[in-house]
């Protein structure tokens, strides 16, 4: 694949039209350079490329969605805004090998914005036609056999970004997935051909595009397989990552309380018990201050209460009686009688002492004397203060005593605690390190919720296209069946997978050592890595020579154990050493050695772990992996490298900029500021740049204009 012309339509912060011509006429200069400052469009133009080649797929979408929708809508130039039809457009031309002939293919990605929803209109031409949805679908499969969406990284480099891949567990199913598909050693497709020729004869059209369905379904569930092994790899470690945090929560908040933290929550709910307590306080004080200067002085002399009552209410009728007696006398009677025609003053004596009668005090009236001589008002309030006495409540005031003092050993231990509490300026602290833990929660609870939702939704892709699958495979079986070749499919379908099992520990072995030797070509520590290994399963062994004598043998062997020592010097070490030493097993080795002489050395290999590689190291090594994979493939396929140098130091920028760059494809594109390709490194690349182009960045417009020179070219 080559990539021939890009065109860009208020895409980010390309206004209007602008357009790249990428063809590398000339075999001799097969670099595309790119420059521009931080913020120029770069990145911007790799997105174009990656969004016009793959759509939804390059965010890792099956098909449009919302946040693909967003995604696009945030990528549209701000100015397009501005105008009163909305429209943004990206337009790749790249050549396709097919049937041993180049053919050229125009992909555009049209978008609408209109009534605040955007559309997208995409469609592939073919020598000025526009592919029908079918051959549409059949060039999409192609393509993205080519170039897997998922191995996008593989090829189009970010050197900011690739190390990453390298960081995760499941970078050698990237490394595996791009091996087998470049090298065309896709299982199905060798067992589709081999089988196709045994049955060509009976072959139909019908049958042909059952093969092509299927080939098509069983890319697409590997696909998705991978994708869905790493969302829950994802989702495994963001979990992992929250509860470390959880912990680290936990922990800060002890520590917090250990050093006397309060936090504002406790703070003001001390501070509302403090004032609660007061107020229980104060209540308790009046009650207490009531009753010593008022009823406390005649609950001391109680006892004389009854008797004081019993005065008053003498004294009280004696006035009634008193009063009476000298109003009512006997001639008063007499003479009321007299009058009803009555006369007898034994009557009207009666009738006076009957009268009196009923108001004389009780008691022996003549012993009596009056000792107090109240008023009504006094009587009343003396009856009230008795009355008091009679039904006052002890336990009301010890209550209230006991309130006092719970409540003012509340305020003594809010009072202790608050001036125990440590200083604010250190709670401050304490807050923004607690807010900074809680900000990295909050990212990752948003990032394991998108993690799931995709998951869930290509959970439910992958079951569908299974059934999809089984069921293509099912009407090939039958069809098989029907032609009586499904038998002979099934054994050739054994003897393809014995033949990739042979061909891929050929091509592991090959790729050893072209990973080896392009090391040795740009990486001047020439003892870093003398020795790959590829396991089964692609994941990969770096080792260095070391040189080592019996005694350090011997203490590796003890303090290691066999399989970690085995795992040290790896499978080829094993294998020399046991050469050296004519031995069978890690047993006898060690049995030799401590017979052996001290001072024997034997040159053998070091583990070196792949995630202790230094960023620069480690884009070192991914760069000489990517060259190895192409040199294996003999593919021909563009390469592009964002941020080239990233993580490179200077000595080996030179080694790169001489050796890889020219050779590593018939296509280079280069994005680079000039403090990457600076004008050192412009030189050396000169005689191999086929195109030069530079994005002007315009602030004051945030627009990206195109120059057709680097920043040493004008």
């Amino acid at each position: 694949m080559k990539i021939n012309k890009i065109k860009l339509y208020n895409f980010s912060s390309y206004e209007g039209e602008n357009v790249f011509d990428f063809r590398c006429d000339d075999k001799n200069r097969n670099i595309i350079l790119i420059g521009g400052k931080n913020g120029a469009g770069k990145t911007s133009l790799f997105t174009a490329i990656k969004v016009a080649l793959y759509g939804p797929l390059a965010y890792g979408y099956v098909g449009v969605n919302s946040h693909y929708i967003m995604k696009i809508k945030d990528l549209i130039n701000s100015k397009a805004f501005q105008q009163d039809k909305v429209e943004t457009e990206v337009q790749i031309t790249i050549s396709l090998k097919k049937e041993r002939e180049m053919r050229e293919y125009i992909i555009t990605r049209k978008w609408n914005y209109s009534k605040k929803k955007l559309s997208e209109e995409y469609y592939v031409e073919k020598e000025g036609k526009k592919l029908s949805q079918q051959e549409l679908s059949y060039f999409q499969n192609y393509l993205q056999s080519i170039v897997p969406p998922d191995l996008f990284e593989f090829f189009l480099f970010d050197g900011e970004e690739v190390g990453n891949i390298f960081s995760t567990s499941s970078y050698n199913t990237y490394v595996k997935n791009a091996v087998f598909t470049l090298c065309g050693m896709d299982i199905f497709e060798i067992i589709r051909k081999y089988t196709k020729g045994y049955i060509s004869k009976t072959s139909d059209e019908e049958n042909d595009n059952l093969y092509i369905e299927f080939e098509v379904a069983k890319k697409e569930v590997e696909r998705l397989e991978v994708r869905e092994k790493s969302l829950l790899k994802e989702i495994e470690e963001t979990q992992d990552t929250l509860n470390s945090l959880g912990i680290k929560l936990t922990e800060l908040e002890t520590e917090f309380k250990n050093a006397g933290g309060i936090t504002e929550k406790e703070r003001k709910e001390l501070q509302k018990r403090y004032k609660a307590a007061e107020s229980k306080k104060v209540e308790s004080v009046v009650k207490m201050k009531i009753f010593v200067e008022g009823m406390m002085p005649f609950l001391i002399v109680r006892e004389f209460a009854p008797k004081i009552k019993e005065q008053i209410n003498y004294e009280e009728k004696e006035k009634i009686y008193d009063y009476i007696s000298k109003k009512l006398v006997v001639d008063d009677i007499k003479e009321y009688l007299s009058k009803e025609d009555v006369s007898n003053t034994e009557l009207a004596n009666r009738l006076l002492e009957m009268i009196l009668g009923k108001f004389k005090p009780e008691g022996n009236y003549n012993s009596k004397e009056v000792i107090f001589d109240l008023s009504k008002a006094e009587m009343n309030y003396a009856h009230g203060i008795i009355s008091s006495i009679e039904n006052f409540d002890i336990d009301e005031i010890v209550k209230a005593v006991k309130e006092r003092m719970e409540a003012s050993v509340v305020t003594v231990n809010i009072n202790r605690i608050l001036k125990s509490a440590m200083r604010e300026e250190d709670a401050i602290k304490f807050a923004e390190r607690e807010n900074l833990l809680l900000r990295e929660k909050e990212v990752l609870v948003a990032k394991l919720y998108e993690a799931q939702k995709s998951s869930s939704d290509i959970e439910d892709e992958l079951q569908t296209q299974q059934q999809l699958k089984e069921r293509i495979f099912q009407s090939i079986k039958l069809k098989a069946q029907n032609k009586h070749v499904y038998e002979l499919s099934a054994g050739l379908s054994k003897v393809m997978e014995e033949l990739l099992k042979n061909k891929t520990i050929a091509m592991r072995l090959r790729l050893e050592e072209l990973v080896v030797q392009n090391l040795k070509h740009i990486y001047r520590k020439n003892n870093l890595i003398t020795h790959v290994e590829i396991t089964e399963d692609f994941q990969f062994k770096l080792y260095q020579d070391e040189v080592y004598n019996n005694n350090e043998l011997l203490y590796l062997i003890k303090n290691l154990g066999n399989s970690e020592f085995g795992e040290l010097i790896g499978e080829q070490g094993t294998k020399q050493l046991f050469e050296k030493m004519s031995a069978s097993n890690l047993s006898e080795v060690r049995h030799k050695i401590e017979k052996g002489d001290e001072k024997k050395k034997f040159s053998l290999y070091k583990k070196i772990e792949l995630s202790r590689l230094s960023k620069g190291e480690r884009q070192i090594f991914i760069l000489s992996l990517y060259w190895a994979i192409i040199m294996l493939s003999g593919q021909d396929i563009p390469f592009i490298i964002d941020t080239p140098y990233a993580r490179i130091d200077a000595n080996h920028r030179k080694e790169i900029s001489e050796k890889f760059f020219p050779s590593i494809s018939k296509q280079v594109i280069i994005l680079s500021t000039d403090e990457e390709v600076n004008e050192e490194y412009y030189n050396i690349l000169k005689p191999h740049i086929a195109k030069e182009y530079m994005l002007v960045n315009d602030e004051n417009q945030n627009r990206t204009s195109v120059e057709e020179h680097y920043f040493f070219e004008e």
